[in-house]
């Protein structure tokens, strides 16, 4: 994923680097429509979920929002079932309503990304 007109502004209490840095390539996958990098980046479950169907829907559905620009702001770390949970808050410039990332990370693996 490349930063080519998302602006990314985090909150003061930043996440941690490698956290961050995947959540930045993910979100940018989604925006030039890259499946690959969701492939490259995630566990051998997450591989097998991630169709391609899945990642044109999040990309249809997502992308289009995100390349109209956004700002991110790092929510915090939750541990679950050997797992590490990053939250993030994104508003987008030109819908209102907010989404909540979540990026689930599996010994630097992703092993889910999710918008609610």
């Amino acid at each position: 994923m490349v930063l080519f007109s998302s602006c990314y502004l985090f909150a003061a209490d930043d996440s941690p680097g490698e956290a961050k840095n995947i959540y930045g390539v993910l979100l940018q996958a989604i925006q030039d429509g890259d499946a690959a990098v969701f492939q490259e980046l995630g566990t051998e479950a997450f591989k097998k979920q991630m169709t391609p169907d899945l990642f044109h829907s999040a990309q249809l559905e997502i992308g289009a929002r995100l390349r109209n620009g956004y700002t991110s702001s790092y929510l915090g770390k939750i541990s679950k079932n050997n797992r590490e949970l990053f939250l993030w808050k994104i508003t987008t410039s030109k819908d209102p309503d907010q989404l909540l990332a979540t990026l689930v990370l599996e010994k630097n693996k992703v092993a889910g990304f999710y918008f609610q």
